[in-house]
């Protein structure tokens, strides 16, 4: 019996075709060389639970795609930004709570 080539069919189903075959090909993709949120082996990271309202949630997960990032990832990079621009404020702020 042979087998069905649907790669000239339509573009939804030659990718469709094109990724069954892929799977089979070992993964180079490259992955960025940032902080993962699993940790390493003897290291975890700290974690909080956070809620979203429903504009917010779909913001981060659309502006986190469009950047390649995990929403995590998108966050900690907000965060770093904000930290060095307040950094006078968080020494200050360090200084006075003995932190």
């Amino acid at each position: 019996m042979a087998k069905k080539n649907f790669k000239n069919i339509n573009p939804a189903m030659a990718f469709i075709s094109d990724t069954h075959e892929k799977q089979d090909e070992p993964n180079t993709q490259d992955v960025p060389n940032t902080h993962s949120t699993q940790g390493k082996k003897g290291q975890k990271f700290p974690r909080i639970n956070m809620a979203f309202s429903p504009e917010n949630l779909e913001y981060l997960q659309i502006i986190s795609r469009i950047e390649g990032k995990s929403i995590t990832e998108y966050v900690n990079t907000l965060i770093r930004a904000d930290s060095l621009n307040r950094a006078d404020e968080i020494k200050q702020a360090k200084s006075i709570l003995k932190i």
